[in-house]
């Protein structure tokens, strides 16, 4: 090659032969303080910088303007800056990818290179819960917020966790992907934005199928039994997620994305679900769920067993 500019920031992985021609960076938005992303690129030979391209940088448009903007791009010293939009990221609810060019040159020779920006999502991060102050993302939420429930009012939430998985144990473990339920699925605009929850997370159902098989007026229902596979699906898009468990003093339904669904029950199963971490401190608040895991005491509403949700989800189809 005649010439060649690099990447020199160290922010980007080369993503072609030798990283001379492409670049790439993963930018996780589940860190909340994640902006901005920078980038520095020189002439370079067998790896070591020779300084500022002679006859300087141009830059290409951004292949997509939805998710970010290049605020700040330098044409003498190949630098530049790409601001996230990470509302817009939020809500599309899926990962977003964005690129552009830049090319260097010296009289006669040139180099172009291309720069990828991977937005990944925790896809659970972002829904909205209603709380005494108004909606709030579920990664905003602190101890003590008081949170609707339908039953009990407003009420405070005694203990939050979360559990982040990445796209390793995702591609190991396809059960654990989330559930997506679009927008309006449950009804006239419920929820009100596409919602993502794990596979076993419970959804307040209200159907007179219900009481028809069950005798219940209400039941809950694992997101993973009411699979349709057109309005409610396995989400296979995320690199990685992010579930949040909300705890009261006891099982609530709660708001969330315009939908009702359960808080917390710490049980055999969900106990499991969450890191060693996160159960030490649960257990440092209800000290009696470390000698035995059913005293937290009954769930909200009667819970559907996978088998029985299907059924349910058959006689709606």
């Amino acid at each position: 090659m005649g010439y060649n500019i690099s990447d020199v920031s160290g922010n980007f992985t080369g993503t072609t032969a030798n990283g001379l021609d492409g670049w790439s960076i993963d930018a996780d938005l589940s860190n909340p303080s994640l902006s901005i992303i920078t980038g520095d690129f020189d002439s370079v030979t067998d790896g070591v910088s020779n300084g500022e391209a002679p006859s300087g940088y141009s830059f290409s448009a951004l292949s997509d303007t939805s998710y970010g903007t290049l605020t700040s791009v330098n044409t003498t010293d190949g630098t530049f800056t790409f601001t996230i939009n990470r509302a817009a990221v939020l809500a599309s609810g899926s990962d977003q990818t964005v690129s552009f060019t830049i090319t260097g040159g010296d009289g006669f020779w040139s180099d172009e290179d291309t720069i990828t920006i991977n937005l990944l999502i925790c896809v659970a991060t972002g829904t909205m819960i209603r709380t005494e102050t108004g909606l709030k993302p579920v990664e905003d939420l602190r101890l003590g917020d008081q949170v609707w429930t339908l039953d009990d009012g407003w009420q405070p939430i005694r203990w939050i966790g979360s559990r982040r998985i990445g796209a390793a144990e995702l591609d190991a473990d396809p059960d654990l992907r989330p559930i997506r339920i679009k927008k309006g699925a449950l009804g006239d605009q419920t929820p009100d934005s596409d919602l993502f929850v794990s596979p076993q997370h419970r959804v307040l159902l209200t159907d007179w199928r219900a009481q028809l098989l069950f005798g219940e007026d209400q039941v809950l229902v694992p997101a993973k039994g009411l699979v349709n596979d057109h309005s409610i699906g396995v989400d296979h898009s995320p690199r990685g997620i992010e579930y949040f468990h909300i705890l009261f003093d006891r099982h609530q339904i709660i708001e969330t994305a315009g939908a009702l669904t359960e808080s917390f029950c710490p049980g055999p199963y969900s106990l499991r679900e969450i890191d060693a971490p996160a159960r030490r401190e649960l257990f440092r608040l209800f000290p009696e769920l470390a000698g035995d895991d059913t005293t937290y005491g009954p769930a909200a509403r009667c819970v559907l067993k996978m088998q029985e949700a299907r059924m349910l989800g058959a006689m709606a189809t």
